[in-house]
């Protein structure tokens, strides 16, 4: 069953009307047609049941046949502040999908991507759009945030307040996999380049007082690290225990 993200206003008064880019692609490559049902999660954390009535070139129409509090969120505020690497559009839609809220993109030293300042504004906005389509199919009840490119201590400094901090290293000598999660303090993990945080990096994330943990035996590439250790903490915090709950 489609699942996307909509407006207050787009399903105001029991209807639903989409217009479009949104309408063009479940009419184009979705192929919904009249008489189907989707879901919808509007803005203020609302889900909709919808019998669709009508599908044109660039509008749908329905109506609701059901609402009910937003599913798909995970208890634990997770956010990940990422190194650039070449491979981030791969990394965003993989946490978005499995469950990050946000996502704080960063230059390390040992970064290989370095893009310029004009190129920085268009990967946001793609990297935005990646996270929305990718937790629409995960059927997710919020879009995670693209935060703005910045250094490793802006980002840190920007992380919510009592925000736990844990950084992977494959030299460190904590086990992500044995650590207490508690779903009620928001976790921030830090995931470096392919070549690792320096030794700057690492003292200025000793000074934030955060942790540093290793996934294990086994050196991750890091466009596969951040989901492994996103999946360890949201299991380790119980969000793995419930299934999704079916559509009333």
């Amino acid at each position: 069953m489609p699942r996307i993200f909509v407006t207050r206003e787009e399903v105001a008064g029991g209807s639903l009307l989409l217009e479009g880019d949104q309408a063009r692609h479940l009419a184009g490559p979705l192929r919904l047609q009249a008489g189907a049902t989707i879901q919808v999660v509007d803005d203020g954390g609302r889900e909709h049941g919808v019998h669709v009535l009508a599908v044109e070139p660039g509008r749908v129409t329905g109506s609701i046949v059901w609402t009910r509090p937003a599913a798909g969120e995970p208890r634990l505020h997770l956010e990940v502040v990422h190194a650039l690497i070449r491979e981030m559009d791969e990394v965003v839609a993989s946490l978005a999908e499995v469950g990050a809220i946000a996502i704080r993109p960063f230059q390390a030293r040992r970064s290989v991507t370095r893009p310029d300042a004009g190129r920085v504004a268009p990967r946001l906005r793609r990297w935005s759009t990646i996270a929305r389509e990718s937790a629409q199919l995960a059927h997710r009840a919020t879009i995670p945030a693209i935060h703005p490119v910045s250094g490793l201590e802006g980002a840190l400094a920007d992380l919510p307040p009592g925000c736990r901090v844990l950084a992977c290293a494959p030299g460190a000598a904590l086990p992500l996999a044995r650590l207490d999660i508690d779903a009620a303090v928001p976790l921030a993990l830090v995931i470096g380049p392919e070549g690792g945080l320096d030794g700057a990096e690492i003292d200025a994330l000793m000074r934030a007082g955060a942790e540093t943990v290793h996934l294990g035996a086994r050196v991750l590439p890091a466009r596969r690290a951040a989901l492994v250790a996103a999946g360890i903490v949201l299991a380790a915090s119980g969000d793995l225990d419930t299934a999704q709950p079916p559509p009333p």
